[in-house]
């Protein structure tokens, strides 16, 4: 595992990139995630109310203060393997969704979300 240390940046992946590592943490709302990971921290926010600003992004950056030291080592070993149990189960493979213009396609499988022999196969299927 390898953990950014302070200081450092996360690398973009493309040029003009402008998002946020947080924009990848979404969870449905209705699945009470956020709050409940904020919760079990100490952090609640008020009945109908938001949580303190920017507790979200210190509680990240606690976490990985926290789990990059030595007397983590147990807790980060059952996280990474929960996390290990949780992806072997996610859906994979799933077909990729494109609309119907030569330029997209090519956007797809340039970016992975289609591979060529996808293509080859679904150009095949239409001869």
């Amino acid at each position: 595992m390898y953990i950014i240390p302070r200081g450092e940046k996360m690398v973009a992946t493309k040029k003009d990139q402008k998002s946020t590592a947080m924009d990848y943490l979404s969870a449905p709302r209705s699945e009470g995630l956020v709050i409940s990971l904020l919760s079990i921290l100490g952090w609640e926010a008020p009945k109908g109310g938001r949580l303190p600003a920017g507790v979200k992004y210190d509680s990240l950056v606690a976490m990985r203060d926290v789990f990059s030291i030595s007397e983590s080592f147990d807790t980060v070993a059952m996280i990474g393997s929960r996390i290990a149990e949780l992806q072997a189960n996610r859906k994979s493979g799933s077909s990729a969704l494109i609309s119907a213009s030569p330029k997209s396609i090519m956007d797809a499988v340039k970016s992975g979300k289609l591979s060529l022999d996808e293509l080859k196969e679904a150009i095949k299927s239409l001869e």
